[in-house]
């Protein structure tokens, strides 16, 4: 009995080593050229062991940054195809950190904060880039509210804007409530007056359902 548990521990620690190995050495073929192999795999080894390989990055201090943009671009890759067939209930969800710091806009407990398009953060932008590719506009608190409005409103594809590290996670839900989603990361992230590339974003609201178009 306690030879069997012995074994299954060390197969998994095996398992465990060599899934760390792999996702390591992915994401140092990706850091050093920029190019994603076997997105999924990438995904899944570095969602499962998320929090170890965070652990390793900083033990031989190396940001867990990359860790993130390299989830980030994996997950978006892993759904491409579905994200360009998406139907017609599309969502753009953005954080609440990019309203401007004196931001009139009021909260609605279902839908978030209401973009008055004042024009002194990016949202203004953005709200008028949705309306002209059928997406609606969601600034939210959270990733929780995200996927709660997700859940409710039947997405057949989002977009997600945030920063890395919570990007990264929640497009992996997003992998696994099956929500075609492509993920923006910030150019300038923080809890206050962040910041996204624009055109980035506009060119993912391009992509999504263009292939069944």
């Amino acid at each position: 009995m306690y030879r069997v548990v012995g074994l299954v521990f060390l197969a998994g620690v095996a398992a465990l080593v060599v899934l760390s190995g792999a996702a390591l050495a992915l994401l140092r073929v990706y850091r050093r050229t920029g190019r994603l192999r076997w997105p999924r795999l990438s995904v899944f080894v570095a969602s499962l062991l998320y929090s170890p390989l965070c652990m390793l990055l900083r033990l031989f201090g190396n940001p867990t940054q990359a860790l993130d943009l390299f989830l980030i671009d994996a997950a978006n890759a892993v759904m491409a195809e579905a994200f360009g067939r998406a139907g017609p209930v599309r969502l753009l969800v953005g954080p609440q950190c990019l309203r401007a710091g004196d931001c009139k806009a009021p909260l609605h407990p279902i839908e978030g904060y209401q973009c008055q398009r004042c024009g002194r953060c990016p949202f203004a932008e953005l709200a008028e880039g949705a309306e002209k590719t059928g997406f609606r506009l969601f600034i939210v608190p959270g990733d929780r509210f995200a996927r709660r409005l997700a859940e409710q409103l039947g997405a057949d594809g989002a977009i997600g804007i945030a920063c890395p590290a919570e990007l990264s996670l929640a497009l992996v839900a997003g992998l696994r409530m099956r929500v075609p989603s492509e993920g923006v990361p910030l150019c300038r992230d923080g809890c206050f007056e962040t910041d996204v590339d624009v055109e980035q974003v506009k060119e993912a609201m391009g992509r999504c359902g263009a292939s069944s178009s």
